[in-house]
């Protein structure tokens, strides 16, 4: 008779929506509200609904959908293949920072110059100083430069006294002049004012000459670093 009443008791169960636990002794108990409902005795949810929630938000996420993230739009990056965009403004010419380009820096430079409507001559710093030279475009470090003139640095990176050239974006009214250059593989903004050389910021923290000197070798003493104190030469544009 005992056998048949728990027998019932159990189809009972099995009927209904509530499932049935066993304790550590073997003996059927109903579960706790909490334990019905995914969630411990101190309110948290259980381990086992946490990870059924964790495997359903990394199946939504792109990778398992087939993206793969390295595949991604880089904005900063010219795809593989592509030429670089066109410069025809100063504004344009600021949309290139942080890219980063295989050209080398001097390549880089006399195309967007090119872009801009300078036809500068020369595959070194040292060829387009005598290039400009000739045409009558020298100018010394003290001019102030105009947008699209270049800017030649010497000794940013090595011991020859061209080895950097920038061109030229604006000037704004404290008189501090903006350029880009490509250094590193990456193009890069820089400010000078060949007036306070070897001033960094103003007293607002206002950029005034850029950290120019770049690489791995170490420097001697008495090194200058700084745009206003490496410039040697403007080229005029026009």
């Amino acid at each position: 008779m005992l056998r048949a009443v728990a027998i019932a008791s159990l189809a009972l169960a099995a009927g209904c929506g509530t499932p049935r636990l066993r304790s550590r002794m073997g003996e059927a108990h109903d579960p706790k509200p909490h334990e019905a409902n995914g969630a411990s005795a101190s309110g948290r949810p259980a381990r086992n609904v946490a990870s059924a929630a964790a495997a359903a938000a990394i199946a939504l996420t792109p990778a398992a959908q087939g993206q793969i993230r390295a595949r991604l739009p880089a904005p900063h990056r010219i795809p593989q293949g592509s030429l670089p965009p066109p410069v025809r403004s100063a504004d344009e010419l600021r949309a290139l920072v942080g890219r980063r380009d295989k050209r080398a820096p001097l390549a880089a430079v006399a195309a967007w110059s090119r872009e801009l409507g300078l036809r500068a001559a020369g595959e070194t710093g040292t060829e387009l100083v005598t290039w400009a030279e000739r045409t009558h475009r020298l100018r010394a470090s003290s001019d102030a430069p105009a947008s699209g003139d270049l800017l030649v640095f010497g000794r940013t990176s090595s011991h020859e006294a061209f080895d950097l050239v920038a061109i030229v974006v604006a000037r704004d009214p404290r008189g501090v002049t903006e350029f880009v250059y490509l250094a590193g593989g990456v193009v890069r903004r820089g400010f000078l004012d060949a007036s306070r050389p070897a001033l960094r910021r103003d007293g607002d923290g206002t950029s005034v000459n850029t950290y120019l000197r770049h690489g791995k070798r170490h420097p001697p003493k008495g090194t200058r670093y700084l745009a206003g104190e490496l410039l040697a030469h403007v080229i005029r544009a026009r």
